[in-house]
């Protein structure tokens, strides 16, 4: 595999040997290292465990500033996120196993366009930590941020389990209440639904295990394809029974699906698993009901979102991950909110 230009920090520093085992002289911390191929931007940055507060970043493959300027931290990864960690002069294998990696405990995804490696670690008190303030914090990317630390962030946190698959009810009891009441020379009125102001768009994301668990034991190699995955539908969701789906002018779909041609590698020891993102626009909508004779709409209940899949999966993909915490089981999903505002 291609290496991605990341050279090895020279130490100066040697670690404590509890590094591995937490004690009173040194702190929990998280190392996250983000990678962006196309471009080869990098972000390393070192948080509290407890707090997820920034400690300290660099925007290349090496931390040697401050407080680090004695226990440099450098990475050295494929294109997969596989490879070393150095902290001061122990160099670390990037494995969800400790005994394996010599001490850290490490998750890493990856697709076509990012490498996200997260590794628990732990630091020595006296470098006396302090959170970064947020406007101390360089800004790594050129471009947008990297999706992938969004990913593990909301798997990690447990986002909220999903909304049910929905489907359309013209015929719910408020919009039947209603609609007896408007009997007469006007004809029946219809239920439906329609949207509200500009529908106040926003991409939201769906995130579901394709494949089953790959464990590569003591294989140097193994992969995890088409013949242990499963296609799913995802249909579009929302808060209420909409009265009729809605685009909503926006280019969405009511499902799609997702399929399962797909591979992804990992190492020795590795647990590896195929995820997949389908990108959602989600739009504020209203069920109501109208008459096409005489004219006039009135609403029934209150206004809800519609999560509808973008055509042609726009903003989304499937994604590998390899770590045991990490995977979870085939089918499993969660929902990531934390998209930006506008259409697809």
């Amino acid at each position: 595999m291609k290496l991605l230009a990341l050279l090895a920090a020279v130490a100066v520093y040697s670690l404590p040997t509890g590094l591995a085992a937490p004690s009173l002289h040194t702190k929990q911390v998280i190392i996250r290292v983000q990678v962006d191929k196309n471009t080869s931007d990098i972000d390393l940055a070192v948080l509290d465990k407890e707090t997820f507060q920034v400690l300290a970043k660099s925007c290349s493959n090496t931390l040697k500033s401050g407080a680090f300027a004695t226990l440099p931290i450098s990475a050295e990864l494929d294109n997969t996120g596989a490879g070393t960690l150095s902290i001061g002069s122990v160099k670390y294998n990037v494995h969800e196993n400790a005994d394996v990696s010599g001490g850290i405990t490490c998750g890493r995804i990856y697709d076509d366009a990012e490498i996200f490696v997260s590794c628990d670690a732990t630091l020595p008190t006296s470098l006396e930590l302090n959170p970064l303030d947020k406007r101390d914090e360089p800004p790594c990317f050129a471009n947008n941020t990297p999706t992938l630390q969004s990913h593990e962030i909301a798997m990690m946190e447990g986002a909220s389990a999903p909304l049910a698959l929905t489907k359309v009810s013209p015929t719910n009891a408020e919009a039947l209440a209603a609609l007896e009441k408007r009997q007469g020379a006007c004809g029946a009125w219809s239920a439906t639904t329609w949207l509200i102001g500009d529908g106040n768009p926003h991409q939201n994301y769906w995130h579901q295990q394709l494949s089953e668990n790959m464990q590569c034991g003591a294989a140097p190699t193994c992969s995890v394809g088409e013949q242990q995955s499963t296609s799913f539908t995802v249909g579009f969701t929302a808060t209420v029974n909409p009265a009729a789906w809605i685009s909503g002018g926006f280019s969405v779909s009511q499902s799609w699906n997702t399929g399962n041609s797909y591979t992804c590698g990992g190492n020795s020891g590795d647990t590896v698993c195929v995820w997949y993102n389908t990108a959602h626009t989600a739009y504020t909508v209203q069920n109501g009901i109208v008459n096409t004779v005489c004219g006039g709409s009135e609403p029934v209940g209150d206004p809800f979102i519609l999560f509808s899949p973008n055509s042609e999966n726009v903003g989304g993909s499937y994604y590998c991950v390899i770590g045991a915490q990490y995977c979870r089981s085939k089918g499993q999903g969660y929902w990531d909110k934390s998209g930006r505002a506008g259409g697809p």
